[in-house]
């Protein structure tokens, strides 16, 4: 423990766009429990048209555990529609593993995001029954483009409780689909002995979507990911 607060110290005192000393704070958190993994990951998707109809449900349960040094990816449970293809999609769920990993832009608190990261106070702030929230402006550099959005973090812990954030720089284009609109909003869970970590992350977008079987459909993606039963890795 100490050890990994020390290696947190370091990354911390070479961190100069994001320097602010409640930040840093929530920078320490957030390198306290990068060992930390959601033993759930329940992930729903819904693809509406341009008059707001439903075309299409996703749903998919994947768990995650440890065996020895290995971290192990299973799909539990997947659906479209209502329709159960977790039998089929198990013969090519190995190439789908990368696809459940916590983006940058999900947690920009990271020690090693620092250097892609410009925060400062906002100047509101807002109460969460005795908690006093302040809000921080940032940007964020990541491979999926430039986010800019609002923290909230606890003004006396420097705990981050939610963000919001919308990716600048639109349209763009993700192999033939043009994405016009992508707004992020993630909520964070604290438990006891400085436990913290992501416990819903939630995506809008906008998109025309002309990979099969699309052609020039303006759709509104609405994805939640809730996760859950969080343990931490163990080092032998």
């Amino acid at each position: 423990m100490k050890t990994l607060l020390l290696t947190a110290g370091l990354l911390l005192s070479g961190t100069v766009h994001a320097s602010d000393t409640l930040w840093q704070r929530a920078v320490a958190l957030s390198a306290y429990n990068r060992d930390a993994v959601p033993g759930d990951w329940v992930e729903r998707q819904e693809i509406f048209d341009l008059e707001g109809e439903s075309h299409l449900v996703l749903r998919t349960h994947v768990g995650f555990s440890q065996t020895h040094s290995k971290i192990d990816v299973t799909l539990i449970e997947a659906t479209s529609n209502g329709i159960d293809l977790t039998s089929e999609l198990l013969e090519t769920f190995e190439d789908r593993k990368p696809e459940f990993t916590l983006k940058p832009q999900y947690n920009p608190f990271q020690p090693s995001e620092q250097k892609n990261v410009s925060a400062k106070p906002e100047g509101r702030t807002r109460r969460e029954g005795e908690t006093v929230l302040v809000a921080y402006d940032y940007t964020h550099r990541t491979d999926d483009g430039r986010w800019r959005g609002v923290a909230w973090i606890d003004d006396v812990t420097g705990t981050p409780v939610e963000l919001n954030a919308r990716l600048i720089g639109l349209p763009i284009m993700d192999d033939k689909d043009q994405i016009r609109e992508v707004v992020l909003n993630v909520t964070f869970r604290t438990g006891e002995e400085r436990e913290w970590h992501i416990a819903k992350v939630t995506l809008f977008k906008r998109a025309i979507l002309n990979n099969f079987p699309y052609a020039d459909f303006h759709a509104t993606i609405e994805t939640a990911i809730i996760l859950d039963d969080y343990w931490k890795i163990r080092f032998r």
